[in-house]
């Protein structure tokens, strides 16, 4: 199933009509709109509220790591870099409270723009940033990730971002968002095309004897669990479909035997970043 995340009805709306979503008239605690495939809700603005609208939909629809979670919103630009109406792809999110990190595992669109984002807790304007900042600002990107990457695989996360104005909200016209939104909905959809093939494909997905006995020995030495062995099949089978060598990028972790469970959640995250490199 495709779970969509949007702040603000005139973000929603667009989504509505071209996917043909009906209202859930049983669900009263928030707007939540549906197909067979695809489920909408609006959360309201702000990180908290996306966080706990995305885990009341994960929870009402009994969400697999199979499953795609989208959140597609605006965004306010520090510079003209992008015309407004542009739609990026986010690869980098950080919470301007925290100053946590998160890195969405960007798998598809790969002719979108791709750009980091900063979320805030409050609307930024143009008199909080230095003139022609280079940045992108958001108010529910970091609250969203955090829930969902408890529910699902990191490349079933999607962030989808449209610049609405350059830190000018206060100028922002209705009809126009909506536009940007309408223009964008068939790149939407492709971008959930893009991941149901992925997903089948991880499904059919086969690896050599070597690479089985690879990745049976390192899970034995590292004293994975069973959770940990299934996301490391999966960051293997996504590399693989990536076209990298999974052998490549167990190697340097064959010969060794973790001697605590701690020891070896430091390699399983080791080896998860080592699959992300592109020249391994």
């Amino acid at each position: 199933m495709v779970l969509l995340v949007t702040a603000l009805m005139a973000e929603a709306v667009p989504l509505i009509e071209y996917f043909k979503l009906k209202k859930d008239m049983g669900i009263h605690a928030y707007a939540v709109y549906r197909n067979s495939d695809i489920a909408l809700i609006v959360s309201g603005v702000g990180k908290i509220r996306s966080a706990a609208a995305l885990a009341y939909l994960c929870a009402l629809y009994h969400v697999t790591e199979k499953d795609i979670l989208m959140n597609i919103g605006f965004c306010g630009s520090g510079s003209r870099k992008h015309p407004l109406g542009t739609l990026l792809l986010i690869n980098k999110i950080t919470d301007m409270d925290t100053g946590k990190d998160y890195y969405p595992d960007v798998f598809c669109g790969r002719d979108f723009p791709k750009e980091s984002l900063r979320c805030y807790s409050r609307a930024v304007r143009e008199d909080d940033v230095s003139q022609g900042t280079d940045i992108f600002c958001d108010m529910e990107s970091s609250g969203f990730i955090e829930t969902a990457k408890k529910f699902v695989y990191a490349h079933n996360i999607v962030i989808l971002k449209i610049i609405s104005d350059y830190l000018e909200p206060h100028y922002l016209n209705q009809e126009l968002l909506k536009n940007y939104i309408r223009e964008h909905v068939p790149m939407v959809e492709s971008i959930i095309n893009e991941l149901k093939h992925l997903n089948d494909s991880t499904c059919e997905f086969s690896f050599t004897e070597e690479e089985k006995k690879a990745f049976n020995d390192i899970c034995r030495n590292l004293h994975f669990s069973s959770s940990m062995e299934n996301m490391l099949l999966k960051e293997m089978k996504i590399a693989k479909l990536k076209g990298m060598e999974p052998l490549n990028i167990l190697r340097p972790f064959m010969e060794i035997k973790a001697c605590s469970k701690a020891e070896g959640k430091k390699l399983f995250e080791e080896i998860k970043q080592r699959s992300k490199l592109e020249n391994v």
